[in-house]
């Protein structure tokens, strides 16, 4: 699933490499849902790639929370009961070409898969010393107040979930309604919250913000906001 505004050009990029990808080649779908780009992102949608692409796009702006709830909703309609769903940004910021190693890790027994900038061996490029800390504060004070097992990156959007928690997911029709760029944090402590027997995992990774093809579109005042307000209230039921 890639949620996209304005991301024409880190898109043409994501494609190639989706293309390049060896264990799920044969069999992956990609939902990309446009939050009312104003740039060519319908346009490179059209186009044809090796892999079956569903295009979405918003009659207005709605922000990244509800286009993932707009992403989710279609996967739903077409997964199967086995099948995973992976969740990524669509700026070109995440390496594609784990997801090979994602899946392998859901296979061997986890029900989640988080790309962990707090794992071993992870590496994040082009990221202020302020982003460092301010990730680094979000996952102290997310472990103290919601700890789970093998929990590190609570605030990282690049997973693979069991399609069967998405669809308990959606079950909470207000769920994604007011939020914004913490909803990945909101997701991930919904889910643990609810299903104590999750077996969770995480993978180190190559986050490189210096990849990325124009300005972010991250609200960072807002979303600190938002984050602290999850710390306190929790996700809800």
């Amino acid at each position: 699933m890639l949620p996209a505004f304005n991301e024409e050009k880190n898109l043409i990029e994501i494609f190639k490499k989706i293309e390049k990808l060896t264990i799920v080649r044969k069999n992956i779908r990609v939902v990309l849902i446009d939050d009312f780009s104003s740039d060519n992102t319908k346009k490179i949608a059209k186009k044809k790639y090796s892999f079956k692409l569903y295009y979405l796009r918003h009659s207005r702006n709605k922000g990244l929370s509800i286009t993932m709830e707009s992403g989710f909703k279609k996967i739903i309609k077409l997964a199967n009961s086995d099948d995973l769903i992976v969740t990524l940004d669509s700026d070109n910021t995440h390496p594609i070409s784990i997801i090979d190693r994602m899946i392998k890790e859901i296979e061997k027994s986890s029900d989640i898969v988080i790309a962990s900038r707090f794992q071993p061996g992870s590496i994040v490029n082009g990221v202020s010393m302020w982003r460092h800390f301010l990730s680094a504060g979000a996952k102290f004070f997310f472990k103290i107040l919601y700890p789970f097992k093998n929990l590190n990156d609570y605030t990282c959007n690049f997973r693979v979930y069991k399609s069967h928690l998405i669809r308990e997911l959606l079950k909470n029709k207000n769920f994604f309604k007011n939020e914004d760029f913490n909803i990945a944090g909101k997701i991930i402590i919904f889910l643990t919250n609810k299903f104590k027997y999750l077996k969770l995992s995480e993978i180190p990774f190559k986050l490189s913000y210096n990849s990325k093809i124009g300005a972010s579109k991250m609200n960072l005042t807002r979303t600190i906001l938002l984050t602290i307000d999850l710390m306190i209230k929790g996700p809800g039921k």
